[in-house]
């Protein structure tokens, strides 16, 4: 999902869930304390109305004026800070008449309000952590400041009853929050195959049409440049075009062409030294040394040996082209609990943390002039042989590429 939209959704979300918080805080609050300062009186012969001691209407004409900027911050798109002012302000009312009423005098402590369940309960519904560990650890130190305050034990049961509650609603909070996640995950997932689709279609259709007038352009601009000896043309330059056309068309190829690979039994360490010797020319041009250790119990693969070699093939590169300085890249070939696991780690400038997660997605790279199907096309036939991939990356300091890849049956 697209970051910009994703915060678009987040916010449609939050002010809906804003509103129906705001009608339920509402009509507990005002309607809690009118039962129960003019209702229940007239049964238990106590004084009609607001008692004394306290801030009379004021509270309440204050949280009515709270609504115009709850509009405000809504027509604004910051509806995220509605339900702290919210929050913030009931504690600060309902801290102030009770100091008023019950501080240096002999009352016997009793407060609460509906609305208070209402505040811990609502909180898996904003999905947010942070405010529901405020909410919970605010509310229960509030009644153990007022024991504290008023020395009475009657705040014992409000502040269990807070913890109960508390925990009721980090169960709900946990469960939204995996099924959200769950949700994003599988639009993600299914967003990436559209894609996916959309490129095999383009590249099965057009990939052919390009590599062959692509090779004719290629041989003439060789047949030209042996006829041209002098030194000052550009046939080096358009040949390498040429070649790195060439490589993007035969990425589209991989990906548009339906699954299905031709398996056979081939050794790993063989495979890795065959890439090895491919890579280790421009390796050693640029001052970077390879090492590879294979285990020596790692029995053989069944795989398409031609596709794994262009995975590792990628993946070599793109950590010899992280380091530019040179340095040491290490390979390493395990066998364990029935599965491969193939290790290459560079030393090279990382790759940033918000990035990793978006690699292999169609077209997104961290080069400046990658076309981002590289790994694509690599993470692809590592799924088509049942397997993996992982990145690991701590920037300045190196990336490491775990493979995995089941064992032949």
């Amino acid at each position: 999902m697209i970051d910009h939209t994703r915060a678009e959704a987040l916010k449609i979300e939050e002010i809906k869930a804003t509103k129906l918080y705001l009608y339920l805080f509402y009509f507990m609050y005002l309607g809690y304390d009118f039962i129960y300062y003019y209702v229940l009186p007239l049964f238990n012969e106590r004084q009609i109305g607001v008692p004394e001691g306290g801030l009379g209407f004021y509270p309440y004409i204050f949280l009515v004026l709270l609504l115009p900027v709850a509009y405000y911050l809504t027509k604004k798109g910051k509806p995220f800070a509605i339900k702290y002012i919210y929050f913030f302000t009931f504690l600060i009312i309902d801290m102030s008449i009770n100091i008023l009423r019950y501080w240096g005098t002999e009352n016997v402590f009793r407060n609460g309000n509906i609305v208070e369940i209402l505040i811990v309960l609502f909180t898996p519904i904003f999905v947010n952590k942070r405010y529901f560990w405020i909410v919970s650890i605010v509310m229960f130190l509030k009644y153990l400041s007022y024991g504290l305050l008023f020395k009475s034990p009657n705040v014992l049961i409000p502040a269990v009853l807070m913890l109960c509650f508390s925990i009721v609603s980090y169960i709900l909070l946990t469960r939204f929050m995996s099924y959200i996640n769950g949700m994003i995950k599988a639009y993600e997932e299914s967003r990436q195959k559209e894609n996916l689709a959309v490129i095999g279609q383009m590249a099965a259709s057009i990939a052919h049409e390009i590599r062959n007038p692509l090779s004719a352009l290629k041989g003439f601009t060789q047949l030209q440049q042996e006829k041209d000896a002098s030194e000052d043309n550009f046939y080096p330059i358009m040949l390498n075009e040429i070649d790195r056309i060439n490589m993007i068309v035969s990425d589209l190829l991989i990906i548009g062409k339906p699954n299905g690979i031709t398996r056979h039994e081939a050794k790993i360490g063989n495979i890795l030294h065959y890439v090895v010797s491919i890579i280790k020319p421009q390796a050693v041009r640029q001052g970077i040394e390879i090492h590879l250790e294979t285990a020596v119990d790692v029995p053989a693969i069944c795989c398409d040996e031609n596709q794994l070699k262009q995975v590792f093939i990628n993946l070599l590169k793109n950590a010899v082209e992280a380091m530019p300085d040179g340095g040491n890249i290490f390979i390493k070939a395990l066998f364990v609990k029935d599965a491969f696991r193939i290790s290459i780690k560079d030393e090279g400038v990382g790759i940033p943390s918000d990035k990793i997660a978006k690699l292999g997605e169609p077209f997104y790279t961290t080069k400046e002039n990658g076309t981002g199907l590289g790994f694509m096309v690599t993470k692809k036939i590592i799924e088509e042989h049942g397997g993996k991939i992982s990145v690991q990356s701590i920037r300045k300091k190196g990336t490491k590429v775990d493979v995995y890849l089941p064992a032949a049956q």
